[in-house]
């Protein structure tokens, strides 16, 4: 594209990329001064020249002494977002967006919706689980895409005949501007964590405010009415949509019901009943879910068939799931203590009159309130309770360990360093009727010990593998 097609009263040189990193080959290209929170932009044009670029776009008062094109604006942010929307010749155009935020819950909501409209059309996916999209799967050194690779990745869906695609987003992401390049038709707020690191380390809530303030009318933003963000950011936005168990919310949560086969609820809307049922375990997937639901039937999908096809819906890969049909054995990647708080009560809730058994990550890095907290939450919740190592060197292990005992007064604690052997004890001393949840890793395929990560067969592997032994040993003494 023709330079002067980007820039008014530009040159008429041609344009063939468009970068934000100074250090990438770049033939004929225009380079966006960007001012982040680590580099400025600013400070390596020369590099960038060097490299192949044509056009340099900055908004810092800058000495023009390599060879390049030079254009001032006021904000580079904002003209990079306009430039590249004409460069990819309008990608937000013609593909559905929803951007998915919150403390937790995010991973889960995504692929539901995902996993719904993959069954109508195509979908694609962007988030912690990479970038998936037309049979596409793709890791990402990153949860969340910069401005000009969201743009550049939506340009390649529409070329694939992509209808639909699903953004994760932290709030960290949002203030960043990583997501202002995207329309979104939908934006869905989950629920908030003031526990999780997300929330303590940064100045959460004016992050997502920033963001809420950028978009359109157009955009349907829902909210979870139940959960203390709806009070937080409901002033940001003219419209909104809300779901909960309050009676006031626009889908109304009922009769929940949760087992160890799944859950089961009503959602009123417009005076209307649905029966929902899922076999995803626990009740905040009970939100997730009716979060999924809201976001698609305002997108024009009807209640009934949305209702009906999530009965089959998978949850996420490590992120409560259940790993045998026999035994009920739950993975879990939650690591902040809302999370763990949140699985616990889900093992008390369905435990009825059996055993609750944890098997609980410590990390050498867990400080002494948050121990105190853990511990505070599994005594309440769990009958058992084994902790075992996740991030830690070898021999801080059982030391890590030692110090929980400061922390409990039960006798229902085991210790055992090595993950795999914990999660052996933990298939071994549960009977058919308990429910065992383990910690803290999830789909996570490697140990954090030592001099870096080293390989891990992963939780899921460990736990079916000790369930086919008791079971195969029990056949056997039949």
């Amino acid at each position: 594209m023709l330079l002067n097609k980007l820039f008014k009263d530009a040159p008429e040189l041609e344009i063939e990329q468009l970068s934000i990193d100074s250090r990438l080959s770049m033939k004929n290209a225009i380079f966006f001064c960007l001012n982040g929170i680590k580099y400025d932009g600013h400070n390596y044009i020369e590099e960038a020249v060097n490299n192949g670029a044509k056009v340099i776009v900055y908004s810092k008062e800058q000495p023009q002494k390599f060879k390049a094109i030079y254009i001032k604006v006021p904000n580079v942010n904002n003209t990079l977002i306009k430039v590249a929307n004409r460069f990819y010749d309008e990608p937000n155009e013609g593909i559905t967006k929803y951007v998915v935020c919150g403390n937790y819950g995010r991973s889960s909501v995504a692929s539901f919706i995902n996993y719904y409209i993959n069954l109508k059309a195509k979908c694609g996916y962007v988030g912690i689980m990479g970038i998936r999209y037309g049979g596409m799967e793709l890791n990402s050194s990153y949860p969340t895409l910069n401005i000009l690779d969201n743009l550049k990745l939506l340009d390649t869906m529409k070329k694939n005949r992509i209808s639909s695609c699903t953004f994760e987003a932290s709030a960290s992401a949002l203030n960043l501007q990583k997501l202002d390049s995207i329309m979104p038709d939908c934006f869905i707020y989950t629920c908030t964590d003031r526990n999780s690191s997300e929330f303590q380390t940064s100045d959460y809530y004016s992050y997502i405010r920033r963001y809420l303030y950028t978009l359109e009318n157009s955009t349907k933003v829902i909210f979870n009415i139940d959960d203390e963000s709806f009070e937080e950011l409901n002033d940001c936005v003219e419209h909104y949509i809300t779901y909960g168990t309050s009676t006031i919310a626009d889908y109304q949560i009922r009769d929940i019901a949760v087992s160890k086969n799944g859950i089961g609820y009503k959602l009123i809307h417009e005076d209307e009943t649905y029966n929902v049922k899922a076999s995803l375990q626990g009740r905040i997937n009970v939100y997730n879910l009716t979060a999924a639901i809201v976001a698609l039937n305002t997108q024009g999908f009807e209640m009934n068939d949305i209702v009906s096809s999530m009965i089959d819906v998978p949850c996420v890969e490590g992120v409560m799931e259940k790993v045998d049909e026999e035994y009920n054995v739950i993975i879990d990647s939650a690591y902040d203590i809302g999370s763990i708080e949140k699985i616990c009560e889900y093992a008390n809730n369905v435990k009825q009159k059996n055993k609750a058994i944890g098997v609980m990550s410590i990390n050498a890095s867990d400080g002494d309130k948050r121990l105190e907290k853990i511990m505070e939450i599994c005594e309440k919740n769990l009958d058992i309770i084994i902790l075992t190592e996740n991030e830690s060197l070898d021999y801080e292990v059982m030391e890590i360990l030692e110090r929980c005992n400061r922390y409990t007064h039960s006798k229902r604690v085991l210790h055992t360093a090595q993950r795999s052997q914990a999660i052996e004890v933990g298939v071994e001393i549960m009977n058919k009727n308990d429910t065992l949840i383990i910690v803290g890793k999830g789909n996570e395929r490697f140990l954090s010990m030592g001099l870096g990560k080293e390989f891990y067969y992963g939780d899921k592997h460990y736990a079916r593998k000790f369930i086919n032994t008791r079971r195969r040993e029990e056949n056997e003494t039949v």
